[in-house]
């Protein structure tokens, strides 16, 4: 049983039929379902949504994407029984998890992840910016037109936050983080001086307008990151992935433990919260209200996102680790983990680096912006099954 269980590969014979005779099929249907998704998603982070949309029409359009993006697995994908076996598995236990919590995005992201098997990634990147970025202009256009508000938030010290039709300023600010690094990883960190340009202008555009500190030391560690490319890599190769993990995991618990023992009469930790714009304090009220659940709990929160109106009793969870714990409950939060970091030793072992420096900046963001499991924010976990061959890196690729 357990040789069948290996060795037995499961395929459509219909869907192999089909394949022979129209060999791009599958592409196509999926980047038709990444299109839909991708389209709803990102209008739920702007004003677009109970103004021009219905609240109830993006979710409609992610569950059709989502048996969209079974059909295609069904019909075209082949893998050993163990495999469909343990990948339903993962897909109930997410499916259930989000039910508890009230929340389906990373059970809806589970399932792209699942179907982006065999499809070239560097497309997927191409295509994600292409939207994304044309969403976006979109979204300033119609803002500009009046068509939907552009919301303008006060901290209080003067400075004034532009959404320009998103939800909030940071969500806009980590949204150009999120296409830059996205471009980056397309370009395979080999930027020449016009594209530099190009992406210090976005930074400062993106301070200027949201007035987001946080984002701007993300996007200013990343510019870093890409001038200094061949070190970078020189480091990882040092410290391994073991090293990698190490580090991750100590920076999640780290966040994790400083928000649960949160002491505002502590100076270093109120310190360290005020950079974080408040952040621990949050989180640490989550703590204080809820339990940690093993298949996760809905978490009631109100945030300044999208309000036009003075919003009372704040109370938002901003952690991406901590959102996961709390809402989706402590076994998926461990699945999550894992996966992180099967991920970066798959990177690093097959010396995919320029997706390795990619997941590590997009690990490090999480721990300060909930947008992980957002795919119109971060599209890196697509990478899990698809194509890869062109990210190989040689030292003949990095040569000036």
């Amino acid at each position: 049983m357990d040789n069948i269980l290996k060795n037995k590969i499961y395929s459509s014979t219909l869907g192999m039929k089909i394949k022979e005779k129209v060999p791009r099929l599958p592409e196509w249907t999926y980047f038709f379902a990444l299109f839909m998704y991708l389209l709803s998603q990102f209008a739920q982070g702007t004003l677009a949504i109970k103004r021009l949309i219905p609240m109830f029409l993006p979710y409609w359009i992610q569950m059709f994407v989502a048996l969209i993006i079974v059909l295609k697995i069904i019909t075209f994908d082949e893998y050993y029984l163990k495999d469909w076996f343990i990948l339903l598995f993962l897909g109930i236990v997410l499916w259930q998890s989000g039910m508890n919590t009230g929340e389906l995005n990373l059970f809806y992201y589970y399932i792209a992840i699942i179907g982006a098997k065999n499809i070239d990634f560097k497309k997927i990147l191409r295509f994600f910016l292409v939207t994304i970025s044309s969403l976006l202009i979109l979204t300033f256009i119609i803002t500009k037109l009046r068509i939907i508000p552009g919301l303008v938030f006060n901290r209080g010290d003067g400075a004034l936050r532009y959404a320009l039709g998103t939800v909030y300023p940071s969500d806009l600010s980590a949204r150009c983080f999120y296409l830059m690094i996205t471009y980056a990883l397309l370009r395979d960190y080999k930027l020449k001086l016009p594209e530099y340009i190009g992406l210090i202008s976005i930074t400062i555009w993106a301070y200027v307008v949201t007035d987001t500190k946080v984002d701007l030391i993300l996007m200013v560690f990343f510019l870093l990151i890409a001038i200094f490319y061949k070190q970078t890599i020189t480091l990882l190769e040092k410290i391994t992935s073991i090293g990698i993990a190490i580090i991750l995991g100590s920076a999640v618990s780290f966040m994790i433990l400083m928000t649960y023992f949160y002491n505002p009469s502590n100076h270093f930790m109120k310190l360290v919260d005020h950079a974080l714009s408040g952040r621990f304090y949050f989180s640490h009220i989550a703590f204080e209200k809820y339990n940690v659940t093993f298949l996760g709990q809905y978490i009631p929160q109100n945030g300044f996102g999208g309000n036009t109106s003075r919003v009372f009793n704040y109370f938002y969870i901003d952690c991406s680790y901590i959102r996961i714990l709390m809402m989706l409950g402590a076994f998926v939060f461990l699945l999550v983990v894992g996966y992180l970091l099967y991920l970066s030793h798959m990177f690093i072992s097959k010396k995919y680096y320029s997706l390795e420096i990619t997941l590590i900046l997009i690990a490090i963001s999480s721990l300060i912006d909930q947008h992980m499991w957002e795919i119109s924010y971060n599209i890196i976990f697509l990478a899990t099954f698809a194509t890869l061959n062109s990210f190989k890196h040689s030292s003949k690729s990095l040569s000036i």
